[in-house]
């Protein structure tokens, strides 16, 4: 098989601090291999409130259980784009500890529906 196949049966994928920004942020979230994943681990990096936008626009990750997004500086503009998404179905656990969200952030990601 090649890589193609194994990136395809890819569950969980942890790239905490790993200095990585929003630039990563758009890269990991153009991704259409990963139909598998389960676990997304971003904890400590420095992804701010343009990488959890560019995050949120991700249509591929249908399986995704768990996203750790611990100390990202993603703010409240930052929640609302997550709350936004509507392809994480599934998600069970979502990480946003040390962000500095308020209650702005918290009532954007209250009015998520999905």
């Amino acid at each position: 098989m090649g890589s193609n196949s194994t990136c395809m049966r890819l569950k969980t994928l942890n790239l905490n601090k790993n200095n990585i920004d929003y630039r990563g942020a758009e890269y990991l979230s153009k991704n259409t291999t990963w139909i598998r994943l389960r676990r997304l681990n971003l904890n400590n990096n420095s992804i701010g409130e343009v990488g959890a936008e560019y995050l949120s626009k991700n249509a591929t990750w249908h399986d995704l259980l768990t996203l750790d997004l611990e100390s990202n500086d993603i703010g409240d503009k930052g929640t609302e784009y997550l709350s936004r998404n509507e392809t994480w179905i599934h998600l069970r656990t979502l990480n946003l500890r040390g962000n500095d969200i308020t209650e702005k952030g918290a009532e954007h990601l209250g009015k998520n529906t999905t």
